[in-house]
């Protein structure tokens, strides 16, 4: 059994995470342009602020390390899913490097 990770997937146990990203419009650009803004300026402890004070929208706007740490699991997850599930026939002299479910015939 492959070992699964858990810590940002629950794949293949639940089904992947779907994000509701928008596109930035009028409401939410000044805040975004803000937040940029003080980052550029090296005031990283002001736009960590601001992002804590709008944390109720900005998630549907800005990608955060959690988001692309959840993409980065699934996307592992999902390969060593998609490993199991093919099962492949090997006809060679000496044992192959295969997965578990996989066959080897020998000569």
């Amino acid at each position: 059994m492959p070992a699964y990770e858990n810590e940002f997937s629950a794949f293949p146990s639940k089904l992947i995470t779907k994000h509701d990203f928008r596109n930035a419009d009028d409401n939410i650009a000044p805040i975004i342009n803000q937040i940029n803004s003080l980052r550029e300026k090296g005031l990283y402890g002001q736009a960590a602020r601001l992002i804590q004070a709008n944390k109720d929208v900005l998630p549907h706007y800005i990608v955060d390390a959690a988001t692309f740490r959840t993409w980065e699991e699934e996307i592992f997850n999902a390969q060593k899913y998609a490993k199991l599930m093919q099962q492949i026939v090997y006809v060679e002299e000496d044992e192959p490097d295969c997965l578990e479910g996989d066959i080897w015939l020998g000569r």
